[in-house]
């Protein structure tokens, strides 16, 4: 398996849907399936070789609870969350523009080359 760390716009994105989904991990596996394969296409684009574990659905749904962790200051999710989800977490609430941003540009960087 090959690991690639996750990166602040992928983590913005993960997150942006987690919110859209009234902040709980009831997200459908139709749009993290849709979301797995933008990050292929992103992963593509950027000359990054991955295999068929690389943001898979249960792999998104593991960081989901992590997410899940932060934001709700530890009580409930999964323990063991990277620095990455905490900054984005931060940013999502000190500049909620640049957060929007990013995620708009996500898609349309990735969701247009499809």
């Amino acid at each position: 398996m090959i690991r690639v760390p996750w990166e602040l716009e992928e983590a913005v994105v993960l997150m942006d849907l987690y919110f859209k989904h009234g902040s709980t991990l009831s997200i459908p596996n139709d749009e993290l399936l849709n979301l797995s394969n933008l990050y292929r296409n992103r992963a593509t684009m950027l000359g990054i070789h991955v295999d068929d574990k690389f943001r898979n659905l249960s792999g998104m749904k593991m960081q989901l609870g992590c997410i899940h962790y932060v934001v709700t200051g530890g009580k409930e999710g999964m323990s063991g969350a990277s620095r990455l989800f905490y900054q984005t977490y931060d940013l999502y609430r000190d500049d909620p523009k640049l957060f929007k941003y990013i995620c708009n540009e996500f898609y349309d960087k990735y969701r247009s080359k499809m």
